[in-house]
């Protein structure tokens, strides 16, 4: 099964450079707290729609932001 997981530490570094809290981002994409927490814990895949929230909001690529699981063996290409 293949799974897509937001890159925990581009996610905290870009907030920090931003100013912005983990509750100002959910409400700046439009989701909740817990499901952010959610997202960046690993526990909740992001939608497609999510993941270009995502994008669209750090201004980044897919592979800078994300990593695409197969089984076991992580890509991130």
């Amino acid at each position: 099964m293949v799974r897509v997981e937001l890159k925990r530490e581009f996610l905290e570094k870009n907030l920090i450079r931003q100013n912005c809290s983990k509750k100002e981002l959910a409400y700046r994409i439009g989701v909740s707290r817990s499901y952010l927490s959610g997202v960046c814990s690993g526990r909740i895949e992001p939608s497609a729609s999510m993941r270009q929230r995502f994008l669209e909001y750090f201004k980044c690529t897919f592979d800078d932001l994300f990593l695409i699981r197969d089984g076991e063996k992580c890509k991130t290409n």
